[in-house]
């Protein structure tokens, strides 16, 4: 196997350009590989009308470290945007009440996500309405906890770090990043996907002649790293993108574990059940989206900016090199996905392209990594 063993959360920069504190990179890989442990298994059809109930105990900035990396794992199929239904709910055990939510504002943490998302607080509801399919809630004591609920799960810190101490540093502080290089390799398939209408989006068929082309040709060719180290060291825009393919990467089991509880029989084909719950998938994929962004510091684009855009829509190449050099930016960069997938069909359909043909790639890339483990 090739040796993709990588620190890329070293490279990722504060707003003011400084690196984050070594305790703080080092929390985050921590919360990575206990969340990514904890949740395995953790998955539900479409049509369940369940959620997950995380009860994070404690407010230390590890544990705080935790939700954060909650907030990029949990993410499943029966999310229901309309009726916004079945939210991953994570409830942080806390005295601090409002310092909490402070603290958890800041970059490090869930940055501009509490602008958007539903929380609760001193019983008080923000953003009740909102699209984001995670929402947090502050409690003064510790909820009473259903055993015979496997969907309710208990985080205490010595847990944390009771698995974090059982696994070598190399299990803890670097990342296989193999199923993040495949997944960005979908981006370069250029007009396969870019010349496909906005239309049928959820329709596999569609994207045959793509997948081929990415299963027996942009798959096989050799894998390097992740970080290019000479343009991630001056290039934030460039150590977004690499580290959000891996964040969408960290999903796949989860998807996989979602489909493979859709399977109502042995003869059922793999294939055929990516394709009958790719538009379940992309929602969910773009919901997982959008909060990964909001912690990575993006930010819609303001009234005025949508103005901008709407104004010079009869030029798209104007109109593409405007969005790009909005979420390209070092500082406050924003993008014009950053909206519910019903307003994403709207202002940016093409886009919602990439989300249906990635569904359909997961199980390739998965295969492709397991084969090669």
């Amino acid at each position: 196997m090739t040796n993709c063993i990588e620190k890329p959360f070293e490279f990722y920069r504060g707003n003011d350009g400084c690196e984050f504190p070594k305790t703080t990179v080092n929390n985050w890989y921590k919360a990575r590989a206990y969340i990514l442990d904890r949740l395995k298994g953790i998955a539900f059809k479409p049509d369940e009308d369940t959620h997950l109930h995380v009860i994070v105990n404690g407010d230390s900035p590890l544990m705080l470290s935790v939700v954060r990396q909650l907030a990029l794992s949990a993410h499943y199929i029966n999310y229901d945007e309309e009726k916004m239904l079945n939210r991953t709910v994570v409830t942080i055990v806390s005295s601090k009440g409002e310092e909490v939510i402070a603290e958890l504002k800041k970059e490090e943490y869930l940055n501009n996500l509490l602008d958007l998302c539903k929380y609760t607080v001193n019983n008080t509801p923000e953003h009740e309405d909102s699209y984001i399919d995670i929402e947090f809630e502050v409690a003064t004591e510790l909820p009473k906890i259903d055993e015979k609920n496997q969907n309710e799960i208990l985080i205490q810190e010595k847990e944390v770090d009771s698995y974090c101490n059982s696994k070598s540093e190399d299990e803890i502080y670097s990342i296989d990043t193999r199923k993040a290089q495949y997944a960005d390799r979908m981006y370069y398939l250029g007009t396969l996907i870019e010349n496909l209408p906005a239309e049928n989006i959820h329709d596999a068929s569609r994207y045959s002649l793509a997948l081929d082309v990415f299963q027996f040709n942009k798959l096989q060719d050799p894998l390097g790293n992740l970080i290019n180290s000479s343009e991630w060291e001056n290039n934030q825009a460039s150590v977004r993108n690499g580290l959000s393919n891996l964040f969408c990467a960290d999903c796949f089991e989860s998807r996989e574990a979602s489909i493979e509880l859709c399977r109502k029989d042995k003869k059922q084909k793999t294939a055929e059940l990516w394709t009958n719950y790719n538009e379940a998938l992309s929602k969910s994929e773009h919901a997982r989206w959008v909060v990964e962004k909001l912690i990575m510091g993006f930010r819609p684009l303001t009234k005025e900016e949508r103005l901008e855009d709407e104004s010079i829509a009869y030029d798209k190449k104007r109109r593409k090199e405007y969005r790009d050099n909005l979420k390209k930016r070092a500082k406050d960069p924003a993008h014009i996905d950053l909206c519910s997938y019903r307003t994403l069909r709207r202002v940016n359909p093409d886009d919602m392209k990439y989300d249906s043909f990635l569904m359909l790639a997961i199980p390739k890339i998965l295969e492709k990594t397991k084969r090669n483990k």
